[in-house]
């Protein structure tokens, strides 16, 4: 019997994924949730609370699940630069391969959602802080600068990643996401590292050959 209602919550949260990616929040009712899995409204009622706990408990589980696969990929990694790749391509690799949950991430949830729903918030930001722990390892083993603000570069980390995956999916999908993991990772290591000592001379890592080029745009083809 337990089993069974851990199966019909699985069914539920799938399904609230399905519609919560298609549709605006205040328009994913509870009635074409339990439709799409196939079960009672009332069934529903048995498990969350109402809707807002329903997408909570959704949101969270996913970034739990997300923070513990990243850890098992950055287990053996003692380089910064690798860490910061290998997290790179998860991410990248993650939201390509889960369309829906790219679509509800960054499409359909309203950055006031994660202020609004505490539990979601604290467990993405509890998920965000290991690109920080990850570069103040860096900087402790002199790998990395130490007169950078790592909370404003971990800023940039995750709203490129935001940038990047709304423009994948503006285009509909139509180049692959993960193709851009290696030139961002190396940007962002390149303006973090430390330096040797002398006369070089900085080099913006977002500047190649002879001028600028579209800021981590993809080549697409017409």
């Amino acid at each position: 019997m337990k089993n069974d209602g851990k199966a019909t919550k699985t069914l539920i949260m799938h399904a609230a994924l399905e519609i919560f990616s298609r549709e605006d929040f205040e328009n994913a009712t509870m009635r074409y949730i339990a439709e799409r899995a196939g079960v009672t409204t009332s069934n529903i009622y048995n498990h969350f609370k109402n809707k807002n706990d329903l997408y909570v408990q959704l949101i969270s589980t996913i970034i739990e699940r997300t923070s513990r696969e990243l850890a098992m990929h950055l287990t053996g990694l003692s380089n910064t630069r690798n860490k910061l790749y290998r997290m790179t391509h998860y991410y990248l690799n993650f939201f390509q391969d889960n369309v829906h949950i790219a679509r509800l991430f960054y499409a359909r949830t309203n950055l006031s959602y994660w202020y609004e729903f505490e539990k979601a918030f604290k467990t993405a930001r509890a998920s965000g802080a290991l690109f920080i722990k990850i570069m103040e390892e860096g900087q402790r083993k002199g790998e990395l600068r130490s007169d950078i603000n790592l909370h404003m570069l971990g800023h940039i980390y995750h709203g490129a990643l935001r940038h990047m995956v709304v423009h994948w999916l503006y285009n509909q999908d139509s180049y692959s996401l993960s193709d851009m993991a290696d030139g961002f990772a190396e940007a962002i290591y390149e303006a973090s590292r430390a330096k040797e000592t002398g006369n070089e001379t900085f080099t913006c890592p977002f500047m190649k050959g002879d001028g600028p080029k579209e800021l981590l745009r993809p080549a697409v083809s017409t």
